[in-house]
């Protein structure tokens, strides 16, 4: 990254002006294309002028999924989850 200018390679050309997002690491990149010329090995090198910067994608995504229910443990009847201890 090059002060707000990402340069990646793309296997297609993108239109410029296209809105995108990169995920890198725990990051997501967002911008807009502002330049895309073929490159080596048949490649088109992007260069994308990045308006956002997001940032902690892991924590979000576990809180988005404990607010959704989704691999959150359910105790069954009788257990206390948070102890291990049966109670009836």
């Amino acid at each position: 990254m090059d002060g707000k200018t990402l340069k990646l390679a793309a296997p297609e050309r993108i239109s410029l002006s296209a809105p995108v997002s990169v995920e890198y690491s725990d990051a997501m990149f967002l911008g807009e294309v502002v330049a895309c010329q073929r490159g080596t090995g048949g490649n088109f090198e992007l260069n994308i002028k990045v308006d956002q910067i997001l940032t902690g994608l892991q924590s979000l995504c576990l809180l988005r999924s404990q607010l959704l229910g989704e691999g959150v443990p359910v105790p069954t009847r009788g257990t206390v989850a948070a102890s291990g201890t049966s109670g009836n």
